[in-house]
């Protein structure tokens, strides 16, 4: 058989990208060694879908970080695969733990990231009341999330399948050569 695209692997980054692909009039297969999808890293993923203050500046993700985080909301309303923005807080304890607060609001706004912004003890507690308390104050970032990371991915592969693209599980990949034509055979082991 030929296909335009083969995507290997059917974690959150091959079934993101499949979907992607199915919009376009091409002949897409994804392929997956496990059973399902979601098998590999992807089920024992964190699902945090950070907000981006984190990253190296001028790093690859640094760049897509906070406009990845942008896009979730909207995932979900066509997906509805249970995107939660919960926020997140980095809480400090010392005034050297709050030096670091401020290195990570500065590269959060390096990065582009909107809406951080360092809170104080009063306010952190009314957030968390539960906090240790030698809490001093707290980076806080509302557009932080999480999903279920397998839920994630099931709602990208069936949209991609919906969609046109082929799914085919159990099939691992044993050698990809590139032949003179420039295109690549893919050799597959298909087991029950």
């Amino acid at each position: 058989l030929v296909y335009d695209v083969i995507i290997i692997g059917a974690g959150c980054i091959g079934t993101s990208i499949a979907r992607e692909l199915s919009r376009y009039s091409l002949k897409t297969l994804l392929v997956e060694s496990a059973d399902d999808v979601s098998q590999g890293a992807t089920k024992g993923n964190s699902g945090i879908v950070h907000a981006g203050y984190d990253d190296k500046p001028g790093s690859v993700r640094a760049k897509f970080c906070w406009p990845g985080n942008q896009m979730f909301p909207q995932l979900d309303r066509e997906l509805r695969f249970g995107y939660q923005k919960n926020g997140s807080l980095v809480v400090a304890t010392s005034s050297k733990e709050l030096e670091v607060l401020e290195e990570l609001m500065e590269r959060g706004n390096i990065n582009g990231v909107e809406n951080l912004r360092i809170i104080q003890k009063e306010e952190l507690f009314q957030m968390e009341p539960a906090l240790n308390p030698d809490c001093i104050a707290a980076l806080y970032a509302p557009d932080a999330g999480n999903v279920i990371p397998y839920e994630f991915a099931i709602a990208l592969a069936e949209n991609a399948v919906d969609n046109g693209v082929e799914l085919r599980i159990r099939r691992e990949v044993t050698a990809i050569a590139k032949k003179e034509d420039g295109c690549f055979e893919v050799d597959l082991r298909h087991w029950e």
